[in-house]
């Protein structure tokens, strides 16, 4: 993993270094003077930071190619321009030192734009520091500023950061996707600890992972079986093609839990680096090494900073359940190559790490095997477009909603739009500014390792608003649930529940929860007392404590619920139903938006598991969608999900004057079977914007 970074700091280096540069500018003649001593300065960090051998190349006055000019430092893609002490008070000074590092920076790039912005310029003084970089297609320098600890931690992050890969989603790919050496050692290792499960939790967490799984797309594992050939899993065996789909899943979220657990590090460093901590309980011991794991999957470092959510309805920590030797060197395999990549790219090259997992997501399973189960990823260009169409500038007043979100691709685009227009409109208050975003920011996948897909690109979005999380921490508004369908039922008594229909049985939850929005309260109350093994008279007191005015009908609900998540507690089968219940009922919960912009699944009715088809039934009749095939019956008639789905996200979750924007198969326009979406969407809506794609090449 490099140097270990025990005992490293690299605020205390800034400080010194800072103060150090100051007491030399006071002394220097001439720009000559002051270069020699910040260079000695530079050498001495990097002799630090750096293994010997693996120091970053450097060049003073390094002659450039094009125009012979000399630059006077350059540090693999930092340069640094140096000026005689407070030249950087002359305004005329500042604007020909910017064009000069603007002229290195094009020809280090070999005059190619989509290369400008992997360099870091930076103008010194001594005693003012200017940045200039090439940001969303323009040179962006900031105005010089007084030498300060910030500034010069700044600096010195860019050349440290010189020691590690940039977060690349290429790269990524590279090291981690599905013809790496790290899948191909780590993924079978996975699918032989599921084979050989011993443990029931394990067995539980598959079979709910299945049922949601067998909703989100066409499944049947005979669409499963490209995997095989795809990862080379159990040459000459036969394979259980679900396991290996839920042990390639379980492979990428350890991959990006690790990865976005050590960005956030990188903005928090009080709690030092996760990848550093586990792999040196590696070498302790293998119970320490659990230990760290245990603490990553419970939240680790994302949970102290203040993100509550993270990890919230997570199928995929079962690996700690079926702890060996081969488990153990799997995780660290990944652990030590993630620990080539530099988490200051989030922060130094933002633009770089734009839905940074998406490509890994893409790539998780063959195309034709995607394309099979309905599955069609919105290209960056196209989700842009869509966003253009509905006019949304990022204005942080308004919300913006994806139902189908994937790996995230228009959340972060409209998160980069909502930074763009605080920065245009001068919202300096970065706490006030993160609050706006994950409070009208938001999405809904139904496919778990979308959510986590979706969450870690929304986390490494927010970048160094992460800084900025207020003491009650915050949640990040992407919810593993079903966008169109929250069940619903009369009890005996006449009470109205949503319920949710898992592999363990039904979950009801009374309705006035949901309507006093109380919901995420009662559920931690009931995860508090199953952990302490309260009994069921203290969960009712608790219960009637800290929520107040509930009807007793509804608290015996709860008493029932409480019982059913003990009992599983009882039976290794819990740590996930109160967080999921708190997903699954999330759409009932989030209101109205301005926006909504989604590409919904694109899945045959047919093609559905026979439960979820009976559950949708009366949607379809509701929205009047069977217009012109009455009789004919659903099965009857190519029926996409695609019209429910946009049918009902407009009903459920679009303000009154909101707009909405959708891609859906062109068939919809002029087949019998579109008919009545056709007739939905001109009766009761002024339609602003719709836009077809068919076959998109991804």
């Amino acid at each position: 993993m490099g140097k270990p970074d025990k005992g490293l700091d690299l605020g205390l280096d800034a400080k010194r270094i800072g103060k150090r540069i100051k007491e030399n500018a006071k002394k220097a003649q001439n720009e000559e003077e002051l270069k020699i001593k910040v260079e000695g300065l530079i050498q001495e960090l990097i002799a630090k930071f750096f293994e010997p051998g693996k120091e970053p190349e450097v060049a003073y006055e390094h002659r450039t190619t094009i125009s012979g000019k000399r630059e006077d430092a350059l540090y693999g893609t930092v340069i640094i321009e140096y000026k005689a002490p407070k030249k950087l008070d002359t305004g005329s000074e500042f604007v020909r030192a910017k064009e000069q590092i603007e002229e290195y920076i094009k020809e280090e790039a070999d005059g190619k734009p989509e290369n400008y912005g992997k360099f870091f310029g930076v103008i010194l003084d001594g005693y003012k520091i200017s940045f200039v970089r090439f940001r969303r297609n323009q040179w962006v320098a900031d105005e010089p500023t007084e030498l300060s600890e910030e500034s010069v931690y700044r600096l010195l992050e860019a050349i440290i950061s010189l020691r590690r890969k940039a977060i690349d989603a290429d790269f990524l790919l590279t090291d981690f996707g599905p013809e790496s050496e790290t899948s191909e050692k780590v993924i079978p290792v996975l699918y032989e600890a599921l084979e050989k499960s011993k443990s029931s939790r394990t067995e539980m967490l598959f079979r709910d992972w299945k049922r949601v799984f067998s909703q989100v797309c066409v499944y049947s594992p005979g669409r499963l079986e490209g995997l095989v050939e795809h990862y080379g899993v159990a040459k000459g065996k036969k394979v259980d093609v679900e396991k290996l789909m839920f042990a390639v899943h379980t492979y990428y979220t350890l991959v990006m839990k690790l990865l976005t657990s050590e960005v956030i590090s990188f903005f928090n460093p009080v709690f030092g680096s996760p990848l550093q901590r586990i792999e040196n309980a590696y070498y302790r011991s293998r119970a320490d090494l659990k230990d760290e794991l245990l603490e990553l999957e419970e939240g680790g470092i994302i949970a102290k900073i203040g993100i509550r959510n993270f990890l919230e309805a997570d199928y995929f920590a079962w690996y700690l359940d079926e702890w060996n030797e081969e488990v153990v060197n799997g995780v660290i395999e990944i652990v030590k190559k993630l620990g080539d990549y530099d988490p200051a790219t989030v922060e130094l090259d933002p633009d770089r790490v734009k839905d940074l997992f998406k490509r890994l997501y893409q790539n998780l399973v063959p195309k034709k095997v995607r394309h099979d189960f309905g599955e069609y990823f919105t290209p960056d260009w196209l989700a842009e477009l869509v966003l253009k169409e509905v006019e949304y500038d990022g204005n942080i007043e308004k919300r913006v909603l994806d139902p189908a979100c994937g790996s995230g691709t228009f959340l972060v685009l409209a998160i980069k739009e909502a930074k763009n227009y605080a920065e245009e409109h001068f919202v300096t208050d970065k706490s006030e500014l993160l609050r706006k975003i994950v409070g009208n920011v938001a999405g809904i996948d139904l496919n778990p390792l979308a959510v986590l897909a979706s969450r870690a690109n929304y986390v490494i979005a927010l970048g160094d608003l992460i800084r900025y999380i207020p003491k009650g921490g915050i949640e990040i508004p992407v919810y593993l649930a079903d966008s169109i369908l929250v069940s619903r039922k009369v009890k005996f008594t006449g009470e109205l529940e949503v319920y949710l229909t898992t592999s363990e049985g039904e979950f009801s939850v009374p309705h006035e929860v949901i309507d006093k929005n109380v919901l995420s309260n009662v559920l931690g109350v009931i995860e508090t007392c199953v952990k302490g093994d309260y009994s069921e008279e203290e969960f009712e007191k608790l219960i009637e404590k800290d929520i107040a005015g509930l009807k007793e009908l509804s608290i015996a609900s709860l008493v029932e619920l409480y019982n059913k998540i003990k009992d599983l507690e009882k039976e290794g089968k819990n740590r996930i139903w109160t967080r999921l219940l708190k997903n699954s009922f999330a759409p009932l919960l989030m209101g109205k938006f301005d926006f909504v912009v989604v590409n919904p699944p694109w899945v045959n009715w047919e093609s559905l598991p026979e439960h979820y088809r009976e559950d949708t039934k009366k949607l379809w009749d509701y929205y009047g969608l069977l217009e012109r095939t009455k009789g004919m019956g659903l099965g009857k008639v190519k029926r996409d999900m695609a019209m429910l789905f946009t049918a009902r996200c407009i009903d459920r979750y679009l303000k009154k004057g909101g707009k909405f924007s959708f891609l859906i198969p062109f068939t919809t326009y002029k087949t019998q079977a579109g008919a009545g979406f056709r007739k939905f969407l001109v009766k009761g809506y002024e339609i602003f914007f719709v836009r077809w794609i068919n076959g998109c090449n991804n």
